[in-house]
Formats: structure tokens, sequence, C-alpha cells
């Protein structure tokens, strides 16, 4: 969420406060972000913190007349700090953001990665900014929340990075429409690239790649500041095969390779390397390579069925920052 222009003034003055007699800063900030951020009742906020219901009802009201909530959490404490620093340390991040799990509030892991992402861009989103949008479900998600509500507006850029799915739609997968609802959201413009995700044969791939329609759009997506995609896993995925852009043998093969899952149909094993087969050269779109000279690269996705695709995009290093759940950063640290 975006901070006001007293921001810091009020972060003065409510650390003041707490300092006569009033709870942790750092542990009210948790307690503001799930019940406030994240919709959490004071029972779920007490219970996901391991605190009474009365010493969360007290935060909260402390939080609020403190001046720490507003419209905005005058903080950058996540709720889950600790959690969020050793999976910093362990796997060479440079900032993890982390959500609470399903369930809570009545919200989906989608929709609470959602939020994440939300809370992420708005903080980071500078003008002059571009962004490389991938194909994925919950950054559509994303989108959709960003459109829900009124955003500060930036001269920023939102790119494609990879060709649509046949099922394109406003805010649903395809970074058609995840990107082309983000850039209205914020005010800012969007590319495309007005090309299938996957084709038949490698050689259409090469000629539509050098067409300087799409070309240009990837050249600028592989000079983006910001990367944002989602992760596919083995079971839990974009269904390329379904929808015909693989036949069954080849995601067969795939599978045989020792594929672990795919950021934007780039398949990966399970050390986050590409996946050496045909249907590679098929693909318009930047490959992992390209992906991995992205300076920041956001990658969201949790749950159990993405839990291996999720170490190995960590062990490839293909993100440096994760924006997941507390449930699968816990699985994450103790695998």
């Amino acid at each position: 969420m975006a901070r006001d222009l007293d921001a810091d003034k009020r972060k003065s003055q409510y650390e003041s406060s707490i300092s006569h007699g009033g709870y942790r800063s750092d542990l009210v900030v948790r307690v503001a972000r799930l019940h406030f951020e994240f919709g959490l009742t004071h029972q779920e906020t007490a219970d996901s913190l391991g605190l009474s219901r009365v010493k969360v009802t007290r935060m909260v009201k402390q939080a609020r007349e403190s001046g720490l909530v507003r419209v905005v959490i005058a903080s950058d404490v996540g709720p889950y700090a600790e959690l969020e620093q050793e999976l910093m340390r362990r796997f060479g991040l440079l900032e993890v953001v982390i959500v609470p799990p399903p369930g809570l509030g009545n919200r989906s892991l989608r929709s609470m990665l959602a939020q994440g992402i939300m809370g992420y861009i708005t903080r980071v989103l500078r003008a002059e900014m571009t962004i490389a949008v991938g194909l994925s479900r919950t950054i559509g998600e994303a989108a959709r929340l960003a459109a829900l509500g009124p955003q500060t507006r930036f001269a920023a850029s939102f790119v494609s990075l990879v060709g649509a799915l046949r099922e394109d739609g406003e805010g649903r997968d395809s970074p058609f429409g995840a990107s082309a609802t983000l850039a209205r959201a914020f005010g800012s413009s969007v590319e495309h690239v007005h090309a299938p995700i996957i084709v038949r044969s490698g050689a259409v791939a090469q000629e539509l790649m050098r067409d300087p329609a799409i070309s240009k759009t990837l050249e600028r997506a592989a000079t983006a500041d910001l990367l944002l995609a989602g992760v596919g896993g083995k079971d839990d995925r974009i269904d390329y095969a379904g929808q015909g852009y693989l036949e069954p043998h080849e995601w067969e093969e795939l599978i045989a390779a020792g594929m672990e899952g795919d950021i934007c149909a780039r398949f990966f094993d399970r050390d986050g390397q590409a996946i050496e087969h045909e249907v590679s050269a098929r693909v318009i779109g930047l490959d992992l390579d390209e992906l991995k000279k992205i300076p920041s690269r956001v990658i969201a996705a949790g749950g159990s069925s993405k839990l291996d695709a999720i170490r190995a995009v960590l062990r490839g290093r293909l993100a440096t920052v994760l924006i997941t759940d507390a449930g699968t950063a816990q699985e994450l640290l103790t695998s």
C-alpha cells in the first residue's frame, strides 16, 4: 500500500508511543497487517501469532490510537519477519514477502498471494520503471485486485514477456489480460507480444521473433527493471497440453527428462536448469538465461503442489524476491 506524506511522522510518533508502556512495535505491526491488510479476525490473528485474543484486541486498538493504522500501515515490517529473514539468508534472496496460509479470513491461497503481490508492487513501483509480466493465474488475480480500487498513478510500463494463450481475456492467466489490467490500474503504458505462447515448430518461432513488432517487445522485456511471474508445478499449472500447445507424448517426455516446473512455459529441472527439449525452441518469449538477467525477479507461488517447483526456482537463482505463504515458507526451511 502506498504511504501518504505524513507516514514517516506517524511512524516516529508511533514508535515513541510504544516506548511508554505499550506492546513491542514490530509485534503490533504484524498484528495490524494480518487484521487490516489480510482481513483476519482477532481470533485468527491471535492463532497465527501464538497470542491471546485479548492481547490482539488491545494491539489493534493501540495500532489505531497511535496512528500506525489510518489508510496505510506506516511500517515495512511484515507479520512473518523472522521467517522472511531466514528464507533470505538460506536462499540468497533480496526480499521475501510471506502471506498468511489459505483459509484464514475466508481467503484462498491465490487471493492471499495476490494481496502480497499488490503490497509489493505499490511499494516498489516508480515512474519510468518497466515491469515484465509473465503467464500466471496468481498474477491475473493480483491484476483483478488492482482494478478494484484507486491506485497511485505512475508513468511506468508493463510489458508481456511471453506470447498469449488462446483463451485470453482481461485479468485471466494470459500476460495480455494481466499486464493490460495492471497498466490501467496504475495509469501506465502496456506492450504485448502479439503471438501464441507456443507455436508448431522452431522455424515458425524464429520467424515470428524476428518480426519487429515482436522482437522489440521482447527486447524491452529483457531490459525490464522487474520481472513479475508465477510458477507452474507438475500437477498445478497452466495446462499447455490440454489447450493444444503440447502433444501428450511431449509432456511425458518433459516429465521423463526431470521437469520439475516452469515459468512462462520455460521448463526446468530440480536445480532450476532449463530442460533440453524440442518444445523449448517453439516458445515465443524470453528463455531462462534471459530472465535471469532482469535485476529484480519477483516470483509468487505457494502451496504443497508447487513446493518442489519453488525449491527448484530457488536452487537455480531464478528469483531474487519470493512471495509465498507461511506454510510453504516453513516447508522450504525444513527440507
